[in-house]
């Protein structure tokens, strides 16, 4: 069974160094992440489904993927991070881009 690991913040972007590369297209999947993905607890992160991988970005050192997987909150998607070395999972965040670009009502702040 995959115990899935929520990452704060700082430790999800500790894991990447620009730029990033958007690798959505040409990537071969290092690992399944369908197994972690259904271990995570939807209701924690306050989402009833998700929906399909929408990117894939690799950081410039080639360690690590991030995936990002649409959600149904809108501007909300999964990220899960990839560590491409150890071919696992290695955490995962929901992205809330509502709150880290200040968008309310449509609106940015």
């Amino acid at each position: 069974m995959t115990t899935p690991r929520r990452l704060t913040d700082r430790e999800f972007k500790q894991c990447f160094a620009e730029p990033m590369a958007n690798v959505t297209g040409i990537a071969d999947a290092a690992v399944d992440i369908w197994p972690y993905v259904d271990s995570i607890d939807l209701d924690e992160l306050g989402v009833p489904h998700l929906n399909d991988v929408h990117h894939v970005y690799r950081d410039a050192l080639g360690r690590y993927d991030q995936v990002l997987i649409g959600t149904s909150r809108f501007n909300a998607l999964l990220g899960l991070v990839v560590d491409l070395g150890a071919k696992a999972v290695f955490g995962h965040l929901l992205l809330d881009l509502n709150k880290e670009f200040g968008v309310t009502g449509g609106h940015l702040r």
